[in-house]
């Protein structure tokens, strides 16, 4: 494996150079969004990190994907992977690399929004407003935290799968929106056949679920329909899929 190789295509390229400091901009204006503005919004007068980072979660959702996706699936969109196979015929270990480089970048970037809601939560707490809370109760904090990572599982395994950017993106970005609008209706329509249908399909509800300690059985359909299926597909067609 030589994720330093995949790590090295996927950041020295002009997207890349466009794509990751608007990213960390867009990172610092959320964190400041929600940690400064919190103690003015809040009764108490404080600032919590876990609503700091369950508003970053929104631009989170798109950048995740957006450098997920093309490290796993770029070279198959602009067919430079048989250049990549010429060299690195184990296509397996190729694989392996582009998924464990794109792990490490969004990692990179999830450490950096972090300290950026740490930091904006700090300061909109402890000098702007009555106090910070950086551990919130209810285990919240991890509950956002397995929720980015399920995002993050999710567009490597739509990446795997579809082995295309633009329908990666597609399928990372959208499939989870939708699971969420349609929840959200079906509660309002009151319809628990199709809550129950969707929870098989969502990885955030799974997320809070495993958070507070209620999660059960059904809490693995999500990881297993969304994660580990696609995945294991993915990885047994990047093996016999012709190159042309």
């Amino acid at each position: 494996m030589r994720p330093d190789i995949d790590l090295r295509g996927a950041l020295d390229t002009r997207a890349a150079l466009i794509l990751l400091p608007l990213s960390v901009l867009a990172l610092a204006g959320f964190a400041a969004l929600g940690g400064l503005i919190q103690p003015y919004a809040m009764e108490d007068g404080t600032s919590a990190l876990d609503l700091t980072l369950a508003i970053m979660s929104l631009p989170l959702a798109l950048i995740i994907p957006m450098l997920a996706v093309p490290i796993v699936a770029g070279e198959w969109s602009d067919s430079s992977i048989q250049n990549t196979f010429l060299q690195r015929p184990r296509r397996g270990a190729v694989l392996a690399s582009k998924v464990l480089a794109a792990t490490l970048v969004v990692l990179a970037v999830l450490a950096i929004a972090f300290g950026f809601a740490a930091a904006a939560t700090w300061v909109g707490g402890d000098l702007l407003g009555e106090g910070a809370t950086f551990f919130a109760e209810g285990n919240s904090l991890l509950g956002q935290l397995l929720a980015l990572l399920g995002t993050l599982l999710f567009s490597l395994a739509a990446a795997m799968l579809l082995q295309s950017t633009v329908l990666g993106l597609v399928a990372a970005i959208g499939v989870p929106f939708v699971i969420s609008t349609a929840s959200s209706l079906a509660v309002v329509f009151g319809s628990d056949v199709l809550v129950d249908v969707l929870r098989s399909v969502d990885l955030m509800s799974a997320a809070v679920a495993v958070a507070d300690g209620s999660a059960g059985a059904f809490e693995l359909l999500p990881l297993l329909l969304l994660v580990l299926l696609p995945g294991l597909l993915g990885a047994r067609r990047w093996s016999v899929r012709e190159v042309g």
